[in-house]
């Protein structure tokens, strides 16, 4: 189990995990690019040890830090976002840090975090099933999320076809190493046009990404049908690719 959870990357992909709730926190913060390395050895050094400390008492499952890989053309900021791997029953039940780093060190870390910051946000997620490479494998460096457009009426039929046709057919192509299907539970606030799923498929390389949005096969009419009726249930808001920073089980 616990090599398995090792592979258990942002999105909580496991069937280990199938059959519980489990909540994904995504934690958007977004730097300068010239703050970008600070940020990040901050993180090592500092951050990423308190995450391993709420793993290691059981208040927390895993922690991700990922880097934004295309943003736009020019762009003076540099995004990351942090996956906070939650258990419904035990919700941000975690604090300390004490144990490892001094009361003022610890300060100083998170004021110097706060002035590297030039925005942030946040979103949770509920994972509601997919699939993680074996264990004995390295986990997978780059994930693709697609923000998904879904009519409240149809949560249970995109649901259901998603995880009962979609899922198969990505665990069948070999270059998906991962895939996870996540429903968005913060409030919307009435926002009509906001995404309410998250689709997540996980690659080894960019190359990987690029070979299959280049596949291009003649359908079959059965196929045919199953993809117009996703169409029809489901509009893809945005996509995102991210690259893996740190890691935490």
């Amino acid at each position: 189990m616990k090599k398995l959870i090792n592979l258990f990357l942002v999105f909580c992909m496991s069937f280990s995990y199938a059959q519980q709730r489990m909540y994904v926190g995504l934690h958007y913060v977004t730097v300068k690019n010239e703050d970008a390395q600070a940020h990040i050895d901050s993180e090592k050094k500092y951050f990423s040890k308190l995450h391993k400390q709420a793993i290691d008492n059981g208040s927390k499952i895993g922690w991700d830090m990922w880097r934004l890989e295309n943003p736009r053309y020019g762009e003076p900021h540099t995004t990351f976002v942090y996956a906070h791997l939650e258990d419904p029953e035990n919700l941000y039940n975690y604090s300390g840090g004490e144990e490892i780093f001094s009361e003022s060190e610890l300060k100083m870390a998170r004021d110097r975090w706060g002035e590297r910051v030039v925005k942030s946000g946040s979103v949770m997620t509920s994972y509601k099933g997919g699939f993680v490479p074996a264990a004995n494998q390295d986990p997978p460096k780059l994930v693709v999320l697609d923000w998904m457009m879904v009519n409240p009426l149809d949560f249970y039929e995109y649901e259901q076809t998603e995880l009962k046709t979609f899922l198969p057919l990505q665990k069948a192509n070999k270059k998906v190493k991962g895939w996870g299907l996540h429903k968005i539970v913060s409030p919307r606030n009435n926002n009509i046009d906001a995404a309410s799923y998250i689709v997540a498929r996980f690659f080894d390389s960019i190359s990987d990404i690029y070979d299959m949005m280049d596949q291009t096969s003649p359908m079959s009419k059965t196929m045919l049908a199953t993809y117009k009726n996703i169409l029809s249930l489901r509009k893809i808001k945005r996509s995102q690719v991210l690259r893996l920073v740190l890691s935490e089980r």
